[in-house]
């Protein structure tokens, strides 16, 4: 009677520990994550599956069998999680840094399951937990940014592909007209520069003895270098290979308004008229110049100061940074080098606020 008083415990406590994995709930911006599998308390750890979680930030997830390790990549970002491993790792613009989770990731069905906690932190995200819901809340800005991809060919007559194009681009997810605006600008340029290229290829002209030169390649991927409540920036880097020693980069940079979808301009940044911006950016170039000749071109100087010089900029947090397209002032191999300015040297000049820890 005893032993069947003791199973029927052990059973209940099960039954009640499975239910309460049951009604665990994960929301992003008050959108529940649709899992196929469902999040678990272990250890006293809320576990739940990386790839659905990962995607529910706008990250592409991958698996590699042979470390069995998830990969999600969002942008420039890079994170990653092996089976039974305790860190997570975290590459943003070539540079690593692990999370290490008090409990280990492990694979169940599967699925890989890790703590939400950590992953949401690689992620810079906000989370709350309530206890009388089993409800996980998670609120970020980054999570308004999904990745479009699109993959292209151009075949001969032979069949032989002589060409070939990857891109991706980042979609803001909110209904809004600020963000369709948005999303409009950034589809647009992509695929105008993708038709541009496409349309330049004559398939049966291109010569199919060069081997290893084939196929041509056009690719445009992003990065998203700020992002705050109100502002965004963006960079489109585009690489056309078509034959040579190498192919040509070029780079489009764009910052936003997230209220409005306007881009925004200097002029709508810094306090000063177009004349002081002009001057301010080019003295901010030439600075950098004679800081590190070793960097440009000889006579890059001069470049700035005659009628050819074309400059962009972006926003990374407490900075703007200024560049100009590859050749312009410097050789291919220095091609897109920063001209940094610092928010303090800025001081009263700004429009908007640019804070020390955007995205």
């Amino acid at each position: 009677m005893k032993k069947i008083i003791i199973t029927a415990c052990i059973f209940s406590i099960l039954s009640i520990n499975t239910a309460f994995g049951k009604d665990i709930t994960v929301t992003v911006n008050d959108m529940p994550i649709p899992y196929t599998q469902n999040p678990v308390i272990k250890n006293n750890t809320t576990y739940v599956p990386m790839k659905q979680t990962a995607e529910a930030f706008g990250a592409v997830v991958s698996w590699n069998e042979p470390t069995k390790t998830v990969i999600a990549r969002k942008g420039s970002n890079i994170i990653s999680a092996c089976v039974n491993s305790k860190t997570l790792m975290i590459t943003k613009n070539g540079k690593t840094q692990n999370i290490v989770m008090e409990t280990p990731a492990y694979i169940e069905n599967g699925t890989m399951f890790v703590p939400l906690r950590p992953l949401t932190q690689a992620f810079h995200a906000n989370i709350i937990w309530d206890k009388n819901t089993n409800i996980a809340k998670i609120t970020n800005n980054s999570f308004i940014i999904s990745e479009k991809t699109e993959q292209k060919t151009i075949q001969n007559k032979e069949g032989v592909t002589v060409w070939e194009a990857h891109i991706s681009y980042p979609e803001l997810q909110r209904n809004s007209e600020a963000f369709s605006k948005i999303n409009e600008i950034i589809s647009n340029d992509v695929h105008t520069s993708l038709s541009d290229t496409e349309n330049e290829i004559v398939a049966d002209d291109i010569n199919t003895d060069l081997d290893n030169m084939l196929p041509y390649t056009f690719d445009c991927t992003y990065s998203i270098t700020y992002l705050d409540d109100n502002t965004i920036s963006i960079l489109l880097d585009y690489y056309e290979l078509t034959g040579g020693a190498h192919g040509m980069p070029y780079r489009q940079a764009y910052t936003f308004d997230l209220n409005t979808g306007n881009q925004l301009q200097l002029k709508d940044i810094l306090n000063l008229s177009e004349t002081d911006i002009t001057e301010f950016v080019k003295n901010a170039f030439k600075n950098n110049i004679e800081q590190n000749p070793d960097n440009y071109f000889t006579g890059a100087v001069e470049t700035v100061d005659s009628e050819h010089f074309m400059y962009d900029f972006y926003i990374e947090p407490n900075k703007i940074i200024f560049f100009t397209q590859a050749y312009l002032l410097e050789p291919y191999a220095n091609h897109y080098q920063p001209t940094i300015v610092n928010i303090e040297e800025l001081q009263n000049k700004l429009k908007i606020n640019i804070s020390t820890n955007g995205f």
